[in-house]
């Protein structure tokens, strides 16, 4: 898989899939921190806190525009 971010393929995905990405990203982060020494655990667990806020927020998003 590319992890590369592209904004403009970002705009191309479905909400869906941007959830998908989303929550991905965070659980990848979250890997990251169970092996992270002390000074890198704390900023791996908060892009994984910010990756599940916006799929969070896309999902709201999703759901009050049907």
């Amino acid at each position: 898989m590319d992890y590369q971010f592209s904004a403009e393929e970002w705009k191309r995905l479905t909400p869906a899939e941007r959830i998908g990405r989303c929550r991905l990203w965070a659980h990848e982060a979250s890997e990251l921190a169970m092996v992270a020494g002390p000074s890198m655990k704390r900023a791996y667990l908060d892009i994984a806190h910010q990756w599940e806020m916006l799929a969070k927020q896309i999902e709201a998003e999703a759901d009050s525009s049907k």
